[in-house]
C-alpha cells in the first residue's frame, strides 16, 4: 500500500478542494528521478537523498490516483511540528553529581541543536564561544525577552554557564560542543521536510555529531514507521544519539507523535517537583503498542537564569528532554563510544519507579548520581573536593590561632 495508513485515515475526511503538503519516498533514486520526468504537472517543493523522496502540494484525488504508481515507496503527510514547551515557574536544581570527585563537564561531545537557534550572547551561553558551531550565518537578535528563542533556553538548561554559591556550573553539561541548526521562515511553521532538508545536510556534508535534539513533535500520533522516525532510527545504527520530547499532547494515551514515537529515539516526557507526570506530557504506547517515552525527568516551573537579570520560566516535555540531552552528555564524555542500546539500558539499571502506569511514566525516571552509581564511579561517602578543602583551612587557621595562644600563655608563664 502506497500511501501510509494514518495519512490515508486522515484524508477519507479531507474535501477534494483541499491542498496537502505531501511526502513521496522512493526505494531509490532512480525511482525518483523517473518519477519527476513523467510528473512533469506537479510543482516539486523539494527533493532529498538521504531518503530518495520529493515533497508537493497535492489534492486529495492526486493523492488517490499516485497510489497505484509503481515508482513510489510511501506517500504521506509532510506533517507540521510543535516545540515541546510551555511558559510556567520555579526552579532546576542540580544533583549532589555537582559537589562529588567525578569531573564530566560534557568535554569534547558535540550536541547538535534542531531548533529556532541558539543566541549566546547571553551570559548564560556567554564562554560558548568556541564551543557553539552555527551550519549557516545567523541574524543578529535583539535582546527583548520576547525574542529569546527556544533554542537558547534549551540550550541553556543543557550547558548554562552561571555558577552557584560552591563554583559549579548550573548547566548539567557546560563544557559540550553545540552545533546550531537553526529552522526559520517567516510564519514560524515548520514540517516534516524542514527536519529532513537538515538530515541532507547532516548527511552530505558528514557532519559529526554525538546527541542530537530535536525540541519539535507532531500533533497527531505515530507509530514509529513515517520518514522522520524511519530517517532518526537511521542516523541512530549509524552511532548517533537523537533525543526527543515525549510532546505536550497528554493526558490520553496514544499522544506521542513523530520523531518521539521513532523506535530508536530516546524519548523523554515530563515530571513535576512532586515526581508525578505532568497532565500535558505525551503518553504511550506508541499506535504500534510499543512503550514511550522511555523515562521522564523534570519539566514544570523550571527557572532558567540568562543574564544577571534575566530570567524565563519554562515547562514543557522539550526542558525534560534537554534535561536528558545534558545527563547523556556527561555518559558520552566518560564512554564515547556508547551506543544508543547500552545508554538505554544504563538508565534502565538506574532507573527510579515512580509506580505510575507504563504508558505515562515509561521506564519510571532517574537521577545522575544513581547512573554513575551503576558505572562505579560515584560513592555515598565521597565528601565534595571544595568541602575538604574549606575544611582543611578552616581547621588549619583554627589550629595555628590555638598554638599561637599556648605559645603566649607558657611564655606567660616562664617569665613570671
Amino acid at each position: 500500500m502506497a500511501i501510509y495508513p494514518v495519512f490515508k485515515k486522515k484524508i477519507e475526511h479531507q474535501s477534494n478542494d483541499t491542498q496537502l503538503r505531501v511526502i513521496i519516498s522512493f526505494e531509490n533514486l532512480s525511482n525518483r528521478e523517473e518519477f519527476i520526468k513523467t510528473n512533469t504537472d506537479l510543482k516539486f517543493l523539494g527533493k532529498n537523498e538521504f531518503i530518495p523522496s520529493v515533497y508537493v502540494n497535492l489534492k486529495k484525488d492526486q493523492i488517490i490516483n499516485l497510489e497505484k504508481n509503481k515508482l513510489i515507496k510511501i506517500l504521506e503527510e509532510d506533517q507540521k511540528l510543535y516545540f515541546s514547551m510551555l511558559d510556567v515557574i520555579e526552579i532546576l536544581e542540580l544533583d549532589d553529581y555537582k559537589n562529588s570527585h567525578i569531573s564530566f563537564k560534557g568535554n569534547n561531545v558535540k550536541v547538535g541543536i534542531i531548533d529556532e537557534g541558539i543566541d549566546n550572547k547571553f551570559l548564560s551561553l556567554s564562554n560558548s564561544d568556541t564551543y557553539l558551531e552555527r551550519i549557516e550565518k545567523k541574524e543578529k537578535s535583539k535582546t527583548q525577552r520576547e525574542d529569546i528563542s527556544h533554542g537558547t533556553i534549551m540550550a541553556s538548561i543543557i550547558g548554562n554557564q552561571f555558577k552557584d554559591i560552591d563554583e559549579n556550573f548550573i548547566g548539567i553539561a557546560p563544557n559540550v560542543h553545540f552545533i546550531d541548526f537553526k529552522l526559520s521562515n517567516s510564519k514560524r511553521k515548520y514540517y516534516f521536510s524542514d527536519i529532513l532538508d537538515i538530515f541532507e545536510n547532516i548527511y552530505k556534508k558528514n557532519i559529526v555529531i554525538d546527541i542530537l535534539l530535536i525540541s519539535l513533535t507532531t500533533k497527531e500520533p505515530s507509530d514509529g514507521n513515517d520518514i522522520l522516525s524511519l530517517a532518526c532510527n537511521s542516523f541512530v545504527t549509524s552511532g548517533l544519539i537523537i533525543v526527543c520530547p515525549a510532546g505536550n499532547f497528554g493526558p490520553k494515551n496514544y499522544s506521542i507523535g513523530s520523531p518521539g514515537a521513532a523506535k530508536k529515539v530516546l524519548t523523554f516526557g515530563s515530571l513535576n517537583k512532586d515526581l508525578l507526570i505532568s497532565d500535558f506530557s505525551g503518553r504511550g504506547p506508541t499506535l504500534d503498542e510499543r512503550t514511550k517515552p522511555d523515562l521522564c525527568l523534570p519539566g514544570v516551573n523550571i527557572i532558567v537564569p540568562l543574564s544577571d537579570n534575566l530570567q524565563v520560566r519554562v515547562t514543557g516535555t522539550s526542558v525534560s528532554a534537554s534535561i536528558g540531552v545534558g545527563i547523556i552528555a556527561l555518559i558520552k564524555e566518560y564512554d564515547p563510544n556508547i551506543s544508543y542500546e547500552e545508554i538505554l539500558d544504563l538508565m534502565k539499571k538506574s532507573r527510579i519507579d515512580l509506580n505510575q502506569e507504563q504508558n505515562s511514566q515509561g521506564f519510571g525516571t532517574t537521577r545522575v548520581t544513581d547512573i554513575f552509581k551503576n558505572l562505579d564511579l560515584f560513592h555515598e561517602k565521597i565528601v565534595p573536593y571544595n568541602y575538604l578543602i574549606k575544611k582543611s583551612l578552616l581547621l588549619s587557621t583554627e589550629f595555628m590561632i590555638l598554638f599561637i595562644f599556648l605559645f603566649y600563655v607558657l611564655l606567660f608563664f616562664r617569665i613570671k
